[in-house]
């Protein structure tokens, strides 16, 4: 009987199969996020819960301070039930501390009466876990404690406590149900800044969209008379551009890349992206918005690059420059009098945009960009800060004091 050799696997033939399997992975992967579920899973990550159970009920387990902030339950227009926390400003809770702490004192009154006082921030949240994250938390006292401004922080539906299943149109009719929360208790929309940070950048450009197509119409009728819904100003804390832009540049886990491996495959990365449910398009709305705008976003954010914040700011630009086609840049190479050409606008435009343009430092904290040449009601700014991260870049005290400046935080309007 004769005995085969035993057959040995080389090193290339083991390379060979593990990048077989990665490829068949992250296919695999591809396809599986064109399942409604799955995508929606990814993009909200909503049943990601820091800690798993949380107290809504119980603040003050969280860091804040006794009746300071207040659990509250808000109806939305397709009957969804979303909870939040509104938390007093500080200057408020102070002078009205021992009514906060008595048995027979009234908690809507006193938010009513807070809301009359003081300016209120509404917090749109980025992806994953509740109103309870520490990060989170840190945000409700900046602002109420530097800023001298309430805030109101809705969990999104399907987050949290909050009922539903999470898109693009739910998360919009979840802020604007926060929005008329804070209406209904006499809160002034000239005494309301809206601030999103990541994913709830898109929800406050949403936002701030419905409510600019009210005002277009006419505003909306409250009892008997037309009302107008422009807040005080929109904040974009590390906000993208859109969805279909942030999947070319994001990495899952800051380590696995979405479709950064497709890009010398043009034709398949737009194929898939057809499956897109929501695509929070926010570079195609934001030029569109009436009111100061404040876009802040940090070099070292490792989740969503500041080139989105940046194609934003550019946005408000475009419309005043010579355009640079996609075709014209093409035929740069056909010629050396179109080269010529092609290079002559370049310099137009960057030559115009500097005269619209007012840039300089903020020292210690990054660059700023100010654009308000097109409208004298809206001032656009961008600033770059040198750290920050992500979902703390709104926590440096740099950027607060810029936003209490821009949009006059100690200003009650009445």
């Amino acid at each position: 009987m004769t005995v085969k050799p035993l057959q040995r696997i080389t090193f290339l033939q083991k390379v060979r199969r593990f990048f077989l399997i990665l490829c068949g992975t992250y296919f695999l992967f591809l396809v599986l996020l064109t399942v409604p579920f799955v995508q929606r899973q990814f993009v909200y990550a909503h049943n990601v819960k820091v800690p798993i159970v949380s107290q809504y009920g119980l603040p003050e387990k969280y860091y804040l301070a006794p009746f300071k902030t207040h659990n509250v339950h808000i109806n939305t227009y397709d009957n969804e039930t979303i909870g939040a926390w509104f938390t007093l400003a500080d200057p408020f809770y102070v002078s009205h501390k021992a009514d906060l702490l008595s048995p027979n004192s009234s908690s809507e009154e006193l938010i009513r009466s807070a809301l009359r006082d003081h300016p209120t921030i509404l917090f749109l949240h980025g992806i994953t876990t509740t109103r309870t994250l520490g990060s989170r938390v840190q945000y409700y006292q900046a602002f109420s404690a530097r800023l001298r401004a309430n805030v109101l922080a809705p969990d999104y539906r399907g987050f949290g406590d909050s009922t539903g299943t999470p898109s693009e149109d739910g998360l919009t009719l979840d802020a604007r149900a926060a929005w008329d929360w804070l209406r209904e208790r006499g809160t002034l929309p000239e005494n309301i800044l809206i601030v999103g940070n990541s994913l709830g950048t898109g929800v406050a450009v949403n936002l701030a969209s419905v409510l600019d197509r009210e005002d277009e119409r006419g505003g909306k009728e409250w009892h008997g008379i037309a009302r107008r819904e422009q807040p005080r100003g929109v904040v974009l804390l590390s906000p993208f551009s859109n969805i279909e832009t942030l999947l070319d540049t994001f990495f899952f886990m800051r380590v696995v890349p979405l479709f950064v491996p497709l890009r010398p495959f043009p034709y398949i990365s737009k194929f898939a992206k057809r499956f897109l449910i929501d695509r929070f398009d926010t570079i195609a709305k934001v030029v569109g918005l009436k009111v100061p705008l404040l876009i802040v976003h940090a070099e070292d954010d490792w989740d969503i690059p500041y080139s989105h914040s940046q194609a934003l700011f550019d946005a408000f630009l475009e419309q005043h420059l010579p355009p640079l086609t996609e075709m014209t840049t093409a035929m740069a190479s056909a010629s050396d009098e179109v080269a010529e050409g092609v290079t002559k606008l370049s310099q137009e435009r960057a030559a115009l945009r500097r005269e619209l343009v007012t840039a300089g430092e903020i020292e210690r904290l990054g660059r700023v960009e100010v654009f308000s040449k097109d409208r004298s009601d809206r001032k656009v700014v961008f600033i770059q800060t040198r750290w920050g991260g992500h979902y703390t870049v709104g926590l440096l005290e740099g950027v607060q004091d810029y936003i209490a400046e821009m949009f006059d935080m100690g200003l009650i309007i009445h």
